[in-house]
């Protein structure tokens, strides 16, 4: 049962590298909108995070439904390319190091949904990996 949660422990930590590579075989240049959506990946990590602590310290934790950003616009930022890249890495970092620790029964721990009526700790970990997915393959489409 780990080794399922661990495939997705291994998908989020090499994403911050395939974003970097992608963007390297591009020139090393990201336009704006990649900006944005580096940005709306790292939002999204922290706010995860923060979710999943819930989950984990809380008795029956009440999770509101998070927006789909996989088709979102990103917002227009002011870091550059390798400040938001470092923060990308550093809240991927805390997420995956919580994610590491948790015990099986952690990674079972239900929590009510708004939408979905009862989710787990994993289940609120797969949609951020979809989402992830969905992010990255639109930083590829933009660079083309």
């Amino acid at each position: 049962m780990l080794d399922n949660y661990q495939f997705l422990i291994d998908e989020l930590l090499s994403a911050p590298k395939l974003v970097r590579d992608t963007i390297a075989a591009h020139g090393g240049e990201a336009p704006p909108a990649v900006l944005g959506l580096i940005a709306l990946l790292s939002e999204r990590d922290a706010l995860v995070l923060e979710r999943l602590n819930r989950v984990k310290r809380e008795q029956y934790t009440n999770l509101r439904a998070l927006p789909d950003l996989a088709d979102a616009e990103p917002a227009a930022v002011s870091q550059s390319l390798e400040d938001l890249l470092r923060v990308f890495d550093t809240n991927r970092g805390e997420l995956v190091s919580l994610l590491m620790n948790l015990t099986l029964k952690e990674w079972e721990k239900k929590a009510a949904h708004e939408l979905l009526g009862e989710t787990t700790l994993a289940d609120e970990v797969e949609v951020h990996v979809d989402l992830d997915e969905a992010i990255r393959a639109r930083i590829e489409a933009t660079l083309g």
